[in-house]
Formats: structure tokens, C-alpha cells, sequence
């Protein structure tokens, strides 16, 4: 079985090589599953990453969040101590890069570790839940501390198999993009 870095190292490469077209029609279809779930429509309060480009795109998901009155958060990181809040995002208007090219809120909001529901980035997935981050262990700690409903959007070519450790954190549901089966 290959390690995590290989998977993250291969996985991150199909992600950037990803026919534009294609990803876009991959991203609308994500986000409206998103927007179809129990979990997003019970949820007042809600934890998004600020996407790369190579990501599944969360600023239209962010952008339909704010309209519909939901309380948007977005992850606060300080590097120095490994740990990880959420700071509250009142329009993508107001987001900047930090020190490692992370965007991140600079609305004048409050922190919280505690949301309804966290959609949980990944590089790659295990159909159980259990997933490759960036390897900062992040999100890991987060959810160790902070029980929250989680959900992850992905492509299907993101799932792999691969050996957990101790200290690995499931999502409770993937929402999966399959090439094959929704493309017409």
C-alpha cells in the first residue's frame, strides 16, 4: 500500500491536471448536492475552507451560504502552535493571503470552534470517511476536540485506500463527484 506522502504527492497532481470544463460542471454539481443535504439546511452556522484553485471551488458555495443568512466561518491558523479556529466571514470581499499563501477572513468578526456543520477539505479519501489533508494534521486535531457534523465534497478520482493512524479523524458523509455517472 503506498504511504500518505505518495498519495498526497499523486493525488494533488490529478487535481491540478483536472480539465478546467470539466471541474467547473464537477464544482456546480458538488455545491448543489451540498446545498441538498439535511445537514446544510439544519445548519445556522457553517466551516468552509477558502479553496486553492486546484480545490473544489467554496467561494460560489460561500457566496450562496452568506445570501441565505448563514453564519460563515472560515479556518484561523496559527502556524507557530499547529492549531486551528474559525473566524466568521462576512463577504469574500473581505479576504486576504497570510505569510503561506493562505487566504483567510479579515472581517472585523468573532472566532468560535464551534459550528453546525464543517465541510472538511481533503487531497484524498478513504469511502469510510477517513482522509489525506496537507499533512499539517489541522483539521485532525479539530475534530479530535471539536465534535461537529462533517461533510467533504471530492472527486471520485480523490478516493484511494491507504493506513490510518491514531490520530486520524473520519468525515461523517462524502459527497462524491463521479465522472462517469454524472457527466451528459
Amino acid at each position: 500500500m503506498l504511504g500518505k506522502k505518495h498519495i498526497r504527492q499523486a493525488t494533488i497532481e490529478k487535481l491540478k491536471s483536472f480539465n478546467k470544463d470539466k471541474k467547473a460542471v464537477a464544482d456546480l454539481w458538488l455545491a448543489n448536492e451540498l446545498f441538498n443535504t439535511k445537514a446544510y439546511q439544519d445548519a445556522e452556522s457553517i466551516g468552509f475552507v477558502l479553496s486553492m484553485t486546484h480545490e473544489v471551488d467554496t467561494y460560489q458555495i460561500i457566496e450562496t451560504a452568506i445570501k441565505q443568512n448563514k453564519k460563515v466561518y472560515v479556518p484561523e491558523t496559527n502556524y507557530k502552535e499547529g492549531l486551528m479556529t474559525f473566524k466568521r466571514l462576512l463577504s469574500l470581499n473581505e479576504i486576504e493571503k497570510d505569510d503561506k499563501g493562505i487566504y483567510h477572513s479579515i472581517s472585523d468578526s468573532e472566532l468560535t470552534n464551534y459550528m453546525d456543520l464543517l465541510v472538511v477539505p481533503g487531497v484524498a479519501f478513504e469511502k469510510s470517511g477517513y482522509r489525506i489533508g496537507y499533512g499539517g494534521g489541522y483539521y485532525d486535531k479539530f475534530l479530535n476536540q471539536y465534535k461537529t457534523q462533517t461533510v467533504s465534497l471530492l472527486y471520485d478520482f480523490q478516493l484511494t485506500t491507504f493506513d490510518k493512524e491514531s490520530f486520524d479523524q473520519p468525515v461523517d458523509q462524502l459527497i462524491i463527484y463521479n465522472n462517469d455517472v454524472v457527466e451528459e
